[in-house]
């Protein structure tokens, strides 16, 4: 026998394949075997994604420190652990997208009394979020590696890569934990505005507690390091701001919009 991934020679009773890992398929395709791959793939407590979703909230350095160190088999590689939390957040926009969850109805409740003006430029603001909100996620990732260097490359020698793979993987588990909250609360319009309004901070505060543990840091560094990002966080906003009214401001006097 060979095996059908690798062409690697096997023997007849291997259940898996030395050379690349694959498993040995005997038996055909039926609908039970597939139901039962999606099973155990996806619902297995020892499938991949499982450990790593769990082991992220309990020791998030032992899967970080481990993938860097050249630990490949145990739980999912950042860019993949990326790509689900990137699917998962797709599927709640798309329940809005489609109507099944009444965003327009949540904005109008957040907005209380405001004027008709100041509603409509927060629903422009919130469709143009709900289009474009995973090309946003892949853009601002550089920025986050950008701030894990400049705050933490004296903690430990990791280069740029490696910063990476750190805000990969707290980023994805924050996404993801954030998108069940959203996903389960979807369809009560109070409880989802208030996970809505404090998604940012159950995120940044997951963010420290990933730092903390990944560079082996005291309570007091790592509240000094979490101010310091709010700050530079809040002048990286500010300087987006003033250059969008600025650009508005320019297309508006010259007829360009």
């Amino acid at each position: 026998m060979h095996c059908i991934n690798c062409s690697s020679e096997l023997a007849n009773n291997q259940k898996f394949c030395s050379e690349c890992g694959g498993k040995v398929i005997r038996k055909r395709i039926t609908f039970k075997n597939i139901f039962e791959e999606i099973l155990d793939k996806f619902f297995n407590i020892d499938n991949k994604l499982f450990q790593t979703f769990i082991t992220l909230f309990k020791q998030p350095q032992t899967v970080i420190e481990g993938y860097i160190g050249g630990m490949r088999t145990k739980y999912f590689n950042p860019i993949s652990y990326f790509g689900f939390s990137i699917t998962l957040a797709g599927l709640y926009f798309y329940l809005v997208q489609k109507g099944l969850i009444d965003y327009n109805e949540l904005i109008n409740f957040s907005s209380g009394n405001q004027g008709e003006m100041t509603q409509e430029l927060r629903q422009k603001i919130n469709k143009f979020t709900l289009e474009y909100s995973n090309i946003m996620t892949i853009l601002f990732i550089p920025i986050y590696v950008l701030f894990s260097k400049l705050l933490f490359s004296k903690c430990k020698d990791y280069n740029w890569a490696e910063h990476y793979v750190i805000v990969l993987y707290l980023f994805s588990q924050a996404s993801i934990f954030s998108s069940i909250i959203l996903l389960v609360s979807a369809f009560n319009t109070k409880l989802l505005l208030f996970i809505t309004s404090i998604s940012f901070f159950l995120q940044f505060f997951y963010f420290a507690y990933g730092f903390k543990k990944v560079f082996q840091l005291s309570f007091k560094k790592i509240f000094l390091r979490s101010l310091a990002f709010l700050m530079i966080l809040f002048l990286f906003f500010l300087f987006i701001g003033l250059l969008g009214i600025a650009v508005g401001y320019y297309m508006k006097k010259n007829n360009l919009i």
